[in-house]
Order: structure tokens, then sequence, then C-alpha cells
């Protein structure tokens, strides 16, 4: 984006003034003299004669942007007309003037953005004059295109790619909601793109602008220190996300008039975030039903886009195949551009799909082939759309549940060789895991939610997940496929409890992740401990009680301590402690457990009088979490304590003063801060029930008879 010049900032603050005095032009077209003002210091309209004679200056710009500045903020017959005109004429005009700032983008790309946004705000803001605007857009597009194809290889470069790559990002991000006659200018335009002329041209014009003098060349250079690689696959990747606005408005319209969505959220939500209203739904009507409207061309145009979008994704993949990510160089950026062309074009395909009321087998086998092989890793963005594709697939298209649930278990009990080998082996839930494996199960989930079914049907596809570990014998050292997946199993089990919600199937996912074979594996240890904490808080108070003393349990001092193990667990138990800060029975039931933890392990295991920072002691496990605890908003300061509670505070406290740790500088330099919080948290360390406490509660005390057994 350009820094605005003082011209510019006169003629905004005098556009939004006229705006809001409710500037409007009169019966006969003659706007009002104020924004003849603005007007005035437009550049003249071409003729015929004079077609690449008109010089626009950035002050000529600056007052064509104002004027449709007041015509987004006040919408306006006579001003439109004259902002149409100028439209319409951009071709016809020479630049002749250098951007500001060395790092930005071609004048003609930013300029041609910012008129389109307005133009785009007006029509959202004027439905009365939204066919007319749209309809100038795209017969401007069209026009950009013929440049695109036109012999003219400078003027391609220097106006025709930047000014089409500006419409696009204006497209991109409007909020105008795009109607159905829009759908047939997409088509027509994907036809045009993917056209062998077109892409040749842009081809051959970018290669001689590297080779010729200025302007073209600094429009190319400009691209390139944008981070920008200007060539025929960036526009067909700019252009995919144009299709997938214009889709993802026509799907959400749609789902309205289904009845599957409410309007009120859809007319809040940004079109772009489709995705998210989609995972909304529990039971969608299978497919999109056509509405009355929807006529057999559209149903075409819709056809066609979809296979464009196939075809742009075979394209893509090759390329990208063929110059892997890794490369260096401009074949790393073809790459990148490449993969983002797959990613927008299964997209634009799936929502194809959806609005012709059927699961294309192309595309089904597509997203299949790619989950199932090799490169799931190193194109993890792909990987992730895929699965998003394929939940949204499950939730219309009842038909194709078996199947897609089908190649989802197989991608996580029976992972490509690759993958095994480039995912960590050990430890807790990592970046990569986290992007893959996580979409994998909320597809899962999206194939078993279905109106009376969804807990059987989980139940049986955990079994199934956790029966194909039977086929792998997890041992010490285990194979990396057999650890990958364990992982994947341990991973997938823990999202799909906590995606599906049901107190059964969590009582069963528990049990499971839980397991002995998780336990006794060092590799898997991390990893079982994580996603038990994660299910913790929607567990019912049982359940919850048993995840709580099951993951205590892998906590271990002396000689058998896993260091890694407990200090991933005393992260992952702070962590819970967090989740359920507003469930007082929880946090409390919670607090005990940790503080009986506590207090057993420094009977058993004290740490050292002073301080060793390297060292995990029960101190440097417990107490963060205790911490936790005592700071959520629930805990009780006001309400009595219980005996059990006193007696387990009272446990605390003496293990604290007898072995030295509030005394020695080295403990209170670290956890003096913890020190304190628990002591303002701290009850009274006598019942009010208890009577000669002095002698009966010291000499009953269970950690007195303790320390005295062990001396």
């Amino acid at each position: 984006m350009e820094c605005p010049d003082l011209h510019s900032l006169i003629l905004e603050e005098l556009s939004e003034i006229l705006a809001a005095s409710g500037v409007r032009s009169g019966s006969d077209g003659q706007l009002d003299p104020e924004a003849e003002r603005i007007l005035a210091q437009c550049p003249a309209l071409p003729t015929s004669t004079q077609a690449g004679g008109v010089v626009v200056t950035r002050r000529h710009e600056n007052a064509i942007l104002a004027l449709a500045n007041l015509l987004s903020r006040a919408p306006d017959r006579g001003i439109l007309d004259r902002v149409l005109s100028y439209l319409d004429a951009l071709p016809s005009y020479s630049y002749k003037f250098a951007p500001l700032g060395s790092g930005s983008l071609p004048i003609e790309h930013w300029f041609v953005e910012r008129l389109l946004t307005r133009l785009l705000a007006c029509a959202a803001q004027a439905p009365h004059l939204a066919n007319e605007i749209m309809d100038r857009v795209w017969t401007h597009l069209d026009r950009l295109v013929d440049v695109l194809q036109g012999s003219d290889l400078e003027f391609a470069v220097t106006f025709g790619l930047p000014a089409f790559l500006g419409a696009m990002d204006a497209l991109e991000r409007t909020r105008f909601r795009f109607r159905a006659c829009d759908v047939p200018h997409v088509d027509a335009l994907a036809t045009r793109l993917l056209a062998t002329a077109t892409v040749d041209n842009v081809r051959a014009a970018v290669g001689a602008a590297a080779a010729a003098a200025a302007p073209a060349r600094r429009t190319v250079w400009l691209y390139q220190q944008s981070g920008v690689g200007l060539s025929a696959n960036h526009v067909l990747a700019q252009f995919l996300v144009v299709v997938r606005a214009v889709l993802e408005s026509r799907a959400a319209l749609r789902l309205v008039a289904s009845g599957d969505l409410d309007p009120e959220l859809v007319a809040a939500k940004d079109p772009r975030g489709l995705w998210d209203l989609i995972s909304l739904i529990d039971s969608p009507h299978e497919g999109l039903q056509r509405s009355g409207g929807s006529s057999d061309e559209r149903q075409q145009a819709y056809a066609r886009v979809l296979a464009f979008s196939l075809q742009a994704y075979a394209d893509a993949r090759s390329l990208v195949l063929a110059s892997p990510l890794s490369a260096d160089g401009a074949a790393r950026a073809m790459a990148s551009t490449g993969l983002r062309i797959m990613c927008r074009s299964v997209y634009a395909a799936a929502l194809a799909s959806l609005l012709l009321g059927q699961l294309d087998a192309r595309l089904l086998d597509s997203v299949f082939e790619h989950i199932g092989s090799s490169h799931a890793q190193s194109l993890a963005p792909l990987t992730v759309v895929c699965f998003r594709v394929l939940a949204t697939a499950a939730a219309f298209f009842p038909r194709s549940r078996d199947a897609i649930a089908t190649a989802i278990s197989r991608f996580l009990t029976d992972p490509p060789v690759a993958l095994a080998a480039e995912l960590p082996q050990a430890g807790g839930v990592s970046e990569a895991e986290q992007m893959l494996v996580a979409p994998a199960a909320a597809a899962l989930v999206a194939c078993l939610r279905v109106a009376g079914a969804g807990r059987a049907r989980a139940i049986s596809a955990i079994h199934t997940l956790f029966n194909a570990l039977a086929v792998h014998r997890i041992a010490t050292p285990a194979g990396a496929h057999t650890l990958r997946v364990a992982r994947n199993v341990v991973l997938a089990l823990a999202q799909l409890a906590q995606l599906h919600c049901d107190a059964e199937v969590t009582e069963l996912v528990v049990s499971m992740i839980c397991a002995p074979r998780f336990a006794a594996a060092p590799q898997l240890r991390e990893l079982a401990v994580q996603c038990a904490a994660d299910v913790a808080p929607i567990a019912a108070r049982p359940v919850f009680s048993d995840i709580v003393s099951s993951v205590l349990k892998r906590i271990a001092f002396g000689s058998g301590a896993d260091d890694a193990v407990n200090t991933s667990t005393s992260d992952a138990l702070a962590a819970l402690a967090w989740k359920i800060g507003s469930q007082q029975d929880l946090v409390e039931a919670f607090f005990c457990a940790v503080m009986r933890a506590f207090v057993d392990a420094s009977i058993d295991a004290p740490a050292p009088p002073r301080l060793r920072k390297q060292l995990v002691t029960p101190l440097s496990v417990y107490l963060p979490v205790l911490h936790a605890l005592v700071q959520t908003d629930t805990f009780a300061m006001d309400r009595e304590a219980t005996a059990e509670q006193i007696a387990l505070w009272r446990g605390f406290w003496f293990q604290m003063v007898a072995r030295g740790y509030l005394l020695d500088k080295s403990y209170v330099a670290v956890y003096g801060r913890i020190y304190s919080d628990l002591a303002a948290h701290a009850p009274i360390l006598v019942h009010p029930s208890s009577v000669n406490y002095l002698e009966t509660e010291l000499e009953c005390s269970s950690v007195l008879l303790r320390e005295s057994s062990d001396a």
C-alpha cells in the first residue's frame, strides 16, 4: 500500500465531509458544486484518437479515488456514472510516474485495488446499483485479460498484470455478497486465464521485461521486492482466491435457504470463513439443494468451474513434484506458487461440488491420493485443506462417509514410510502432528456425526483405531513406523473425545489413552500424559478424578525417574488447572490430589538441602501445579476448609518447614512467590471442631508416624 501524500489526504478528507453532508447530484445529472471541485482535478476522459495519449499523474489518481470514496460513503447515480467512466478508461491511459518507496507495489496495482474496493463497497451499500457496478467490474476484468493476451508485451507487464492483480486483491477482500449471476463471469474468466494463449503470452511478457528497460523491468523488480514472483501461475493463484470468494458467498446463501445456517450468523461472518460455519452444522441436509432460481445454465457454470479447478490442481501438482519446496531460488518460488494453486483449487472444487449437489469422484480421488502419498508431510498446508474438504464432504454427502472414514483411518494407522520418518517419535504433541492429525480426526468426527447413531459409530471407530495397534508390537526400542502409528492413534483418540463431547465416548478414550501399553513405552509417555490432560476438562467428575490419578502416577523420583516425563506432566497439569478454573468442584478435587501426591513424594524422595536447578524434585514438579490451582477464580478462600483439606495443608507445610525449603535462600529465590501465594490461600491449620489438638492431632499425624517408621 502506498503512503498517502498531502494532496491525497486533503481530497480524502473533503470527500468524507461531502459524504457526511449528504451531497447529491441533481435530476439533470449535474454534480454538487463541491463534488465538482474533486471532479475538476480528475484527468480528462480519452477519446478514440487519444488512446494512450492522456497521461495520468498521481494527483489525477488521488482525485479519482476521492470521488470513489465519496461514492462508497454516499451512493449517488451521478457520481457513479463518473467513476465507472474512469474505470472503463483505465487501459487507455498512460502512467508515467514511479511509486513512492522502493519496496512498494506498482502504482497501477495499488490504484486499481483501491478503486474497485470502493466500487464494491458502494455495491454492498446500495443494492439497486449493484448490478450495474458488477457488470462493469467483470467487463473491466475481461478487458484486462485482453491486455494480457495482446501483442504489446510491455503494456501487459506495466499495466495489465498489476491492474489484474490489484483487482483480484479487491475482489478477495470485499464483503460484498456475490450473486448467482456472477458465476458465469467467473467461469468465462477461468476459461480465458487457463487458455494456452494467455499463459504463453504472460510468460513471454515477463521474460521480455526482465531484459527490457524501465518501466517493464521495474514492475517485475517491484513485485520481487515484495516477495512476489510475477508469472502466469501467480495470476492463476490470485484468481482462484476470487473463485473461492464467489463460491463461498453462493454456498453460504444456499445454506441459509436450506435452514442449515442462521442468516444472522452468516451476515456477521466474513464470507471467507465458510469452513468455520460449516463445522457448526450437526446434521445438514444432503448436498445443497438447487434454489428456485438456479438455472441449468448456472449449474453448467458450476460444473465448468469444477473442471477448471481440477485442471489447475493437476497442472500445479505436476509443477510442485518437479520443483520441490526444498529446492532453492526460482524452483522454490515456482513450487510455492504451485502449492498455493493446489490448496485453492481443491477448495474451489469442493465448493463447486457442494453447489452442484453431488460429490465429484475426481475430486475425492485426488484428495485420497494426496493424503495417502509420501507428500502429505512436505505439503502439509494442502493436507490440511484436504482434510477440511473431506469433513465437508462427509457432512453433506452421507454416501461418501464410509469411504472417507476408511481413508482417514488408513492415514492414521498405516502412514507412508516417509511420513513416519519425518515426524518426531518422542515428546509431547509436535507442531507437525497438531497440523496433520488434528484435522484428520476432525474429518473423522464429521463422518461419525449421524443423527441417532453418532455414539455407536464413534465407539466403533475408536475400537477400530485402537485395534490397529494389535499388529504393531510397541517395544523398546520400537521401529519408527510403529511409533508413528501409536502416536497417531493416541492423538486421534484424544481429538475424537474432545470433538464428540459424549460422556461414554470420553470414558472409553481415557481408558485407552491411559492403557499400560502406552505407559510402558518411553517414547509415548509424554504424549499420553498430554492427551489425557487435554481430554480431562470435558470428562465427567469420576472420570476426571481417574485421569488426574492416572497422570499423577506417571510421576516418579529416584532411580526410576524420567525427568522429561516429570516435567511434561507438570506442564500438562498446570495447563489443566487453568482450563478447569471455572469449575469449583473439579478444582478442589484436583488440588487435594496434587497436595497428597506432593506430601507422599516429599517423604519418599525429598529435595536436597540446597537447590540444584538441574535436578527435578517434588518441589519443581508439584509447586507450579498447586500455584496454578490457587490462582483460579473459583479456588475457595471464603469457604470453610474440610478436615481432609486441613490435614493436607498441615502435611504440606510440615514438609516445607521440616525440609528447610522456607529458610534456604536458594529455594526462596526460585519459589518465594509461590510460597507467598500458597500461604495467602491456606486455611487455619487446625479444624474448629478439634479438641486437644496439640496432643491428639500431632500424635495421630500420618506424616509423623511415617517419619518415625522410616527412622
